[in-house]
């Protein structure tokens, strides 16, 4: 198996702790997963070790977000790229749960869609904290700031530092406006 996007390295991003992990067998449609799987999704353990259908897993989503979901799965297999989703999902032992969701297709030897392995973290506590969610932008603008100094993209990391003073400053307490960039002298 191979993953499906492409030669180049992705910059390694960080995310916080992984509640648990799938596997989701393409061809067969059969999704394995651990015991945090089974809980957040509502399904048991014994039936996550033999593999349940997709379909069975979309039913634990919650309704508001099911299409938009179902839409980003079928994209990204179609593309045999990566998935990237923050969505809703209910179950009888954890009640109602915002998680994040990242996946990677993997393809077989003749270029199909064939596993899709992937992880997920609970945001439910995350979600009033507005503190949190400001320190989380600082830290991917951060790393954004890195890669377009590295590629050599000078204006974008010049905006990206204006957005991260921006968010420094919310974090700080104070709302004052930067100038534009456009404003500044050369």
């Amino acid at each position: 198996m191979q993953s499906a996007h492409g030669q180049g390295r992705s910059p390694h991003v960080q995310y916080p702790p992984i509640d648990g992990f799938w596997t989701w067998d393409i061809k067969r449609d059969r999704v394995y997963g651990d015991a945090n799987l089974s809980d957040y999704f509502g399904l048991t353990l014994e039936e996550f070790s033999h593999g349940v259908s997709m379909e069975r897993c979309m039913q634990s989503i919650d309704a508001e977000d099911r299409l938009r979901v179902h839409i980003a799965i079928r994209k990204a297999v179609e593309r045999r790229a990566g998935f990237r989703e923050i969505y809703q999902v209910r179950s009888d032992k954890m009640g109602l749960r915002r998680i994040l969701a990242v996946g990677q297709c993997y393809v077989d030897g003749q270029g199909e869609a064939a596993l899709y392995p992937g992880w997920f973290i609970d945001l439910t506590r995350n979600v009033d904290s507005g503190e949190t969610a400001l320190r989380e932008v600082h830290r991917h603008i951060e790393q954004a700031k890195e890669i377009s100094q590295s590629i050599g993209q000078d204006l974008l990391f010049y905006l990206l530092e204006n957005a991260q003073e921006e968010a420094q400053q919310r974090l700080d307490g104070r709302t004052m406006r930067r100038k534009s960039a456009w404003s500044r002298p050369c």
